[in-house]
């Protein structure tokens, strides 16, 4: 069975020896190397730390030895070997090949050493020293090392190390290799950086004697990785510059609702420093309490499903000391990851800004319906006048002047009246006004004419309404004073959109108006106002009297 002589440096490695075991070896476990030489073992494995590996001397045993160094920092192992180094995690099977490798070396010899030596991935290079360990020669280069180096072994093997490599002295790494041969003891040289006028680069080394007076050096090119890790500390602070002057309170939180990184915005909006909010409050810490239930469910449904959630949102927000802030977040899922970024707004100056803004508003609508209403109570004033003045005047002609006058005041006062009674002051539903405005005119009149009402459901404003109003009082009026001897007769009314613009019909069907008339010229006050209606809303009247009469009036409709 093959022995193995197992020295722990420290009580690190707690199940090494069962794995050992496991794989058919035999172990003996010690602390010191002292009685190396009393022991029968086929192997010394030496398991400790890159700081400690100097410690160990391992002197003229005549026993293959190795070491398993316990990189703390990168929770990794490196397995050394006479001419070689496995750099990974050493888990059962690596551990297993390694010390198989030993086994094939001691027992079929040279050929199987050689091909580990010149396959594995780590750099090695052999080095005897010459002048009295001032300077050695290289014997021996592996393909990796050739690959990293930009060489050909056969091209520097036998040459001096400081001449294929001249910036070796100021690298550090020639004294390593001047006290490594002559105290025997193994040093890690940690990660740093080689230049000369050839090559440059990042590089770890191992370095350790073998009995035989050489020296090895087991190395890793380790410059991607750092330009790696450049790249990465300059795309961290480009991505912390802009994190902290995004100019909004920027919040990074993970799926438990933990806040993981906040920016100052943030800690200015909360009152908080960092120290006390990164991975010590959650989110709903600062939510009021009218907010947080309804913020839960929202978050609920991100987790499910971000596509589903909404991505912006406002809520109340409660600083440390209590005091409320109104807040408009706008949150994203970062790729990759179960984590939220979330920038936040303050807009309770805004927001404040908007109530203010509504407080004035509803306070103008107040004021301009008590206008519309005053307006309407002054026309019917008016209205009451000139009834009070009906009652002086004995002229008949006159007296229906004033009754006409008082129908167009009324026909107004209608129009304040709705807009005073509608939600909106801006505009009326004119189809409820006209049908009450002809309702009232035929009672006023005290006739028995009927009406037929075609209007469509639309929505005027005061600009128009008035002309519109006005029109229909006119002409109106006028069948029923003139279209109907015997009072009986029907009325029809339509309006209605088509193609952007309004169409208004007013009809009869009594004795009719004589042909050759003209609205535009006629001495009758009714018809000279029609006509100057019509050009006030810019419409095109024309009038047709077969079979009655017939008033048609086009115009465009503002809202198109």
């Amino acid at each position: 069975m093959f022995r193995i002589l197992l020295v722990k440096d420290g009580h690190g490695a707690p199940d090494l020896e069962e794995k050992l075991r496991r794989h058919g070896f035999s172990v003996d476990v010690a602390t010191s190397l002292k009685d190396a030489r009393k022991t029968e073992s086929d192997l010394i494995l030496i398991y400790t730390t890159p700081q400690r590996v100097g410690d160990w001397v391992p002197g003229d045993t005549g026993i293959p030895l190795m070491y398993l160094i316990d990189f703390e920092d990168e929770g990794n192992l490196v397995l050394t070997c006479p001419y070689g180094c496995i750099e990974k995690p050493v888990d059962d099977g690596d551990l297993k090949s390694c010390i198989d490798f030993v086994m094939s070396r001691i027992i079929l010899g040279e050929e199987r050493y050689r091909k580990l030596f010149e396959y594995i991935d780590s750099c090695v290079a052999v080095y005897e020293a010459v002048d009295d360990g001032e300077d050695f020669v290289i014997r021996d280069f592996n393909r990796a090392a050739e690959r990293v180096e930009r060489v050909k072994r056969e091209e520097i093997l036998g040459r001096r190390v400081t001449e294929v490599f001249p910036g070796l002295d100021d690298f550090g790494l020639l004294g390593v290799l001047r006290r490594v041969y002559r105290t025997g003891r193994a040093e890690h040289f940690p990660l740093a950086f080689y230049s000369d006028d050839r090559i440059s680069g990042w590089k770890e080394n191992f370095v350790y004697r073998l009995p035989s007076g050489e020296v090895v050096a087991v190395y890793r090119d380790l410059t991607e990785r750092k330009q790696l890790e450049e790249k990465l500390k300059e795309n961290e602070r480009l991505y912390r510059s802009i994190f902290e002057n995004t100019g909004s309170a920027t919040t990074i939180v993970d799926e438990d609702t933990t806040i993981l990184m906040v920016n100052r915005e943030f800690e200015r909006l909360s009152g908080y420093s960092r120290e006390e909010i990164e991975g010590e409050k959650s989110w709903r810490e600062f939510l009021a309490e009218e907010d947080l239930r309804r913020m839960e469910g929202y978050y609920h449904i991100w987790m499910k499903d971000p596509a589903l959630a909404p991505r912006i949102y406002n809520f109340r927000f409660r600083d440390r000391h209590g005091n409320i802030k109104y807040i408009r977040m706008n949150a994203d899922p970062i790729p990759g990851t179960t984590m939220i970024v979330a920038s936040l707004v303050d807009v309770t100056d805004i927001r404040e800004a908007e109530e203010e803004i509504l407080r004035s508003l509803r306070e103008k609508e107040v004021l301009l319906r008590e206008i519309h209403h005053r307006v309407k109570n002054n026309l019917q004033i008016i209205s009451s006048l000139l009834n009070l003045q009906l009652s002086r005047i004995g002229d008949e002609e006159l007296r229906k002047i004033v009754r006409e006058s008082q129908g167009r005041i009324k026909a107004m006062a209608m129009i304040h009246e709705h807009l005073y009674q509608s939600e909106s002051l801006e505009r009326l539903n004119f189809r409820e006004y006209a049908e009450k405005l002809v309702g009232d005119i035929i009672i006023s009149h005290g006739v028995s004419v009927r009406k037929d009402l075609e209007i469509e459901d639309m929505e005027l404003d005061l600009d128009t309404a008035i002309p519109l109003g006005l029109l229909i009082n006119e002409l109106v009026t006028n069948s029923i004073k003139y279209a109907f001897p015997d009072g009986r007769g029907t009325i029809t009314i339509g309006m209605r959109k088509a193609d952007g613009s309004v169409e208004l019909v007013v009809a009869d069907d009594g004795v009719g108006l004589p042909e050759d008339i003209d609205p535009s010229s006629t001495d009758t006050l009714g018809l000279k106002l029609v006509s100057l209606l019509t050009e006030q809303l810019n419409g095109k009247m024309t009038l047709d009297v077969d079979g009655g009469t017939k008033f048609s009036i086009v115009f465009r409709d503002r809202d198109e």
